[in-house]
């Protein structure tokens, strides 16, 4: 209930994200559940299972190839907040979020973007997230380290960053 005086920034958001591993799937599916979020998975049809499916996928996202995606159903004009993520493969996106990316449009969007890593390169991950939603508003970005290993440190990180963004939700 909003107290007298404060008004809610976003009446309605959602979390769509890609995972191979799990990682960013977890965090995203925290993000979710704090935000009372509907949550948007991507499906890439390319198996991106074991260590060919590591393998293929660094480099496709190295040289930015583009994906078929299992079906979705996700109408952006019913939010008023969008947030994406997505694991860093070989400091790029993977291909399943550069082809959701390039099948919308994002003028006017309010966009948060977070990334799951292992290591270093999510600078050069949001550049390229940048890149491919011209004309839409980006509100923050947030990069997660070790998921897998961390995850109760990992969901006080987003409590904290969640808490700093003050999005009224």
């Amino acid at each position: 209930m909003e107290e007298a005086g404060q008004t809610k920034l976003f009446q309605k958001a959602i979390v769509i994200f890609y995972s191979r591993s799990g990682n960013t799937r977890f965090v995203a599916e925290e993000l979710a559940n704090r935000l009372s979020a509907d949550l948007a998975p991507l499906r890439d049809k390319k198996n991106r299972k074991g260590i060919w499916g590591y393998f293929w996928g660094g480099f496709d996202s190295l040289m930015k190839h583009m994906t078929k995606l299992e079906d979705y159903n996700i109408e952006l004009n019913n939010y008023d907040l969008v947030f994406i993520g997505c694991p860093n493969w070989a400091a790029n996106i993977p291909p399943a979020i550069r082809t959701f990316l390039a099948q919308k449009y994002w003028a006017n969007k309010k966009i948060v973007f977070f990334c799951t890593q292992e290591s270093m390169g999510a600078e050069r991950v949001f550049n390229n997230l940048r890149g491919l939603v011209k004309g839409a508003e980006i509100i923050n970005e947030k990069y997660f380290n070790k998921v897998n290993e961390n995850k109760d440190a990992i969901r006080e990180q987003l409590k904290s960053w969640l808490a700093g963004l003050d999005l009224g939700i």
